[in-house]
């Protein structure tokens, strides 16, 4: 550095004016020379020259106070074009690796710190030169190191992503920025690890191109390494519940070849499924596959994690979670009616109207009388009623079956009662409607028995005096039947009276919990739910409900038929669909990056299922895991809070980024006051998962990625070094063409400045003074003025 002098102006007059005063000081400084030359004058030569000094003096220091004349002192350096270096600070930088496994590991980040303090002389000698040295990091994003962190490279290997190619696009915008220097050269440190697969190369060599510069490549990375991780995962955002579905994912193993490996598949935390595996040799991929059928529909976090072995570069990569949405396909739904009748025809048309109904449904023609008039060997239905079929083979294929009116003994149904309670236990769904067979005449009584809410071990008869069902206190909360409980209704009274009753009492099996939704006037049960084992069952003990849907002046609830209301209420429930769910959670994005924040939506709806408004709805967020067992408090909410709904029953919420991991979400509506704390209340659930750096940790191995770095330099014009063979930063870097190291030294970059003002001052006044009045006084002594 060097320092320079330099005088300025604080005040620069309009051009105009600027060429009057220099033309008026002209002529005055004419003027005095022209009337010194008079041959009149008896002055001598000495005496001429200090007149004439002294007016050039005095227009000097007039100028001096009008232009605001100011000394500059500088210290400047030479200047030249900007080098950046860029630092890769993601996560696979902080792996260890070596030139043998037995050799020693080092983490590749440590190598590029002790490269970059081995060439302390050539950063030196670069700004000598009069290059500025810019120093950025990247991963995701890349972002300008802090100058106390640049000596050191003081930066933590943790990122998400290596995203060179974005790193380079946003150098290629601000190419020329940086107080006017021009971008001449780029250098890279990085294990090459920056593209995900072969469609990513292209970008990033297209965004080299468009710098323009030569890029000097250091690689970070080591030949040997030790690790095993998923490379990636084969598996749909969607499945069908009770439809086999395929997930797997491929394992990548790098000196671990032929030791026995477990891969695990968990659902929610939990371990549903386990494959045993010989690791592969290094770098080729070992296909793992499960094969699963969901039980329920919901979303659920999956994973896939490969149970660890010692000494493992890292951990994060043994592990794989997603999100599925578990589906229901068609539901398939088996309807066996007794007879046709008013009641038959009217569920068969409500079934069969739904698009995403798979309805068979059978019903008898003919009963015992016409056989006994007529063939006693022929079939009870027009066509062969596939009695083995449907109740043995493929039992388990359907979502619903319904038993209406069904007399099961006559029509030799009798002996697969035990394999329909079967059925239902395991996570089937059963109605049982009333009428004067079937319930009426005991035909259910033995196996069946275990898994309905009412007992059917002797005929019930039929009774068919009208009567208006009363809501039980459970039906008044419960999603079946909470719609009776509108004020526009008025319970059953609005309602038409039914005239079918089968006489039924409630289980005794304290373990199925029958609940009374509907009973007779006399107290008998009408319509009982009960939850058996993983299923569920309903019986309704009347054949009647049609006239809830074709009586004349009937009321409408939002547009529906009370009929509706009642069954595709009990439909919904028993087949656990959200719809019959009376609050609904969403998630806006069930898959998230780190640092993102989770979007709740909530809905509320009435019993009539319209908007509700004003509901106070309590949510939780929590890490997901297995269940706690039996006396274990639950999980510990990292996240709670409380919602009232807005005028559409809706409300939201915007969480905070919690730390990678799965999570689930569970909001349930406020328990009223009085209510009691056994009474079932409506809740949902959905799960998050904040991804951990499983995909920038999908490859570990270095050496793609060395071999990437060096074609990136020969392509640019620029050398490829690698850290691990002990090579430096060259003291000449190659640059762009016109901006070498010796055509920097022609510029000066100003380091600090500092100004001494001439005219702001008693010293300017006084010199000003002083050469006008010693003219003055001098020509009036020698007789000029």
């Amino acid at each position: 550095m060097s320092e320079r002098w330099r005088l300025i102006a604080g005040w620069t007059p309009e051009p105009w004016l600027a060429l009057l005063l220099a033309l008026a000081a002209l002529i005055a400084l004419i003027d005095a020379w022209q009337g010194l030359r008079r041959p009149a004058l008896p002055l001598a030569r000495g005496q001429r020259l200090a007149l004439f000094g002294l007016r050039l003096l005095g227009i000097a220091a007039l100028a001096v106070v009008v232009g605001e004349a100011t000394i500059a002192i500088e210290t400047v350096a030479p200047t030249g074009p900007r080098v950046v270096v860029l630092v890769d600070r993601s996560a696979s930088m902080a792996l260890a690796d070596g030139d043998t496994l037995d050799g020693g590991l080092t983490p590749r980040i440590e190598r590029i710190r002790a490269l970059w303090a081995a060439s302390a002389d050539a950063r030196t000698r670069w700004q000598a030169d009069g290059l500025a040295l810019e120093v950025r990091s990247f991963a995701r994003r890349s972002e300008a190191l802090a100058s106390a962190a640049v000596d050191a490279l003081a930066v933590e290997a943790d990122g998400g992503a290596s995203d060179l190619t974005r790193a380079l696009v946003e150098l290629a915008r601000t190419r020329d920025a940086g107080e006017g220097r021009p971008l001449a050269g780029l250098v890279v440190l990085s294990d090459g690890l920056v593209a995900a697969d072969a469609a990513a190369e292209a970008p990033l060599r297209s965004a080299a191109a468009e710098l323009a510069v030569p890029i000097t490549t250091v690689a970070a990375g080591a030949p040997a390494i030790r690790d095993l991780g998923l490379r990636r995962i084969l598996a749909g955002e969607f499945a069908f519940v009770e439809n086999v579905t395929e997930l797997g994912a491929e394992v990548v193993a790098h000196g671990y070849e032929g030791q026995a490996i477990a891969v695990d598949l968990e659902r929610d935390g939990e371990v549903i499924a386990t494959v045993e595996a010989s690791a592969p040799a290094d770098g080729e991929a070992l296909p793992i596959r499960f094969e699963v059928a969901p039980d329920r529909i919901g979303h659920f976090v999956y994973a896939i994690a490969i149970r660890p072995l010692a000494d493992e570069a890292t951990l994060v990569n043994n592990r794989w979670s997603f999100v599925v949405k578990v589906l229901r396909d068609k539901v398939r739904v088996l309807h066996v009616a007794g007879r046709p009748d008013w009641d038959v025809r009217a569920l068969r048309t409500l079934l069969g109207r739904d698009p995403n109904v798979e309805l068979l449904s059978y019903y008898i023609l003919r009963g015992l009388d016409d056989s006994d008039r007529e063939d006693p060997t022929a079939p009870l239905s027009l066509i062969a009623f596939p009695t083995d079929q449907l109740f043995s083979e493929e039992l388990g294929s359907f979502d619903l079956v319904i038993l209406h009116n069904f007399d099961a003994r006559s029509h030799q149904v009798g002996r697969y009662l035990g394999d329909m309670a079967d059925y239902v236990s395991e996570g089937g769904a059963l109605v049982m409607i009333g009428g004067d067979l079937g319930l009426a005449t005991g035909d259910y009584s033995g196996s069946l028995g275990r898994v309905l809410p009412v007992m059917v071990d002797r005929p019930s008869g039929l009774d068919t005096a009208p009567f208006r069902p009363v809501v039980a206190e459970p039906g008044r909360r419960h999603p079946i039947t909470a719609w009776l409980t509108d004020p526009r209704l008025g319970g059953w009274e609005g309602l038409p009276a039914l005239d079918s009753f089968n006489r039924l009492r409630p289980s005794g099996d304290a373990g199925l919990q029958p609940t009374v939704l509907l009973r007779h006037p006399d107290g008998p049960p009408l319509l009982t739910v009960a939850e058996p084992g993983k299923g569920r069952s309903v019986v309704l003990a009347t054949g009647a409900s049609w006239r809830l849907g074709f009586a004349a002046d009937l009321p409408l609830i939002d547009g529906a038929r009370p009929y509706d209301l009642l069954w595709l209420g009990i439909i919904r429930w028993l087949l656990r669909d959200a719809a019959a769910e009376r609050l609904s959670l969403e998630v806006a994005e069930p898959t998230l990056a780190p640092g993102e924040a989770i979007d709740l939506r909530a809905a509320a709806l009435s019993t009539s299922y319209a908007p509700e408004p004003g509901v106070d709805i309590e949510w939780a967020l929590r890490p997901l895991g297995p269940p706690p067992a039996e006396g274990e408090p639950e999980t510990p909410a990292i996240a709670r809070g409380t919602w009232t709904t807005d005028a559409l029953g809706r409300a939201s919420e915007r969480v905070p980024p919690p730390p990678p991991g799965a999570y689930e979400v569970v909001a349930s509506r406020r328990r009223p006051a009085g209510e009691p704390a056994d009474a079932p209340i409506a809740s949902a659930r959905r799960v998050v998962l904040v991804e951990a750096e499983h995909r920038e940790l999908a490859e570990v191995d270095a050496d793609p990625g060395t071999r990437r770095l060096a074609e990136l330099a020969a392509r640019s014009g620029g050398r490829a070094l690698e850290a691990r063979s002990g090579d430096r930063l060259p003291a000449l870097l190659p640059l762009a063409e016109g901006d070498t190291p010796g055509s920097a030294r022609g510029a000066l970059r100003v380091e600090s400045r500092r100004e001494i003002p001439l005219w702001d001052g008693f010293g300017a006044l006084v010199l000003l003074t002083l050469a006008l009045g010693s003219e003055w006084i001098l020509r009036r002594r020698w007789g000029l003025a």
